[in-house]
């Protein structure tokens, strides 16, 4: 019995990498937002929880404000994710994003001065 208990539970993510990336980061992003909005109302912050309950219909404002929330914050982990795929300070080159990537050098000769010679013209009068 707890076998097909698991196998309800268990989401079917697609086979794609970039897509079960973007899945998963978007349901991390869409249960933050959960915790935020429940936090929002928890410490009534500005009086926003009385605002709502004392509303004709206090499901649309709950409902606009949830959409909202989880938009962006899905957006957000769901872009850091994407902006930390070539991140390679986390396979072991130390802890920090500072890691630094030495560029591949293409010209190892001497700089030498280029002279360019200016053009005497006359000057045009900018106060017109």
């Amino acid at each position: 019995m707890t076998t097909s208990i698991k196998a309800l539970v268990r989401l079917k993510l697609p086979k794609d990498p970039l897509f079960r990336l973007l899945a998963v980061n978007g349901l991390a992003g869409t249960a933050i937002a959960g915790l935020v909005l429940g936090g929002i109302f928890l410490g009534n912050i500005g009086n926003l929880r009385v605002l709502v309950m004392s509303a004709e219909d206090p499901v649309l404002p709950v409902i606009m404000l949830a959409f909202g929330l989880f938009i962006t914050l899905g957006s957000v982990v769901m872009g850091s994710a994407i902006m930390l795929l070539g991140d390679n300070s986390r396979n072991g080159n130390g802890g920090g994003g500072s890691a630094r990537r030495r560029l591949p050098v293409f010209f190892t000769g001497q700089l030498k001065p280029v002279p360019v010679p200016a053009k005497a013209g006359c000057r045009h009068d900018l106060r017109r």
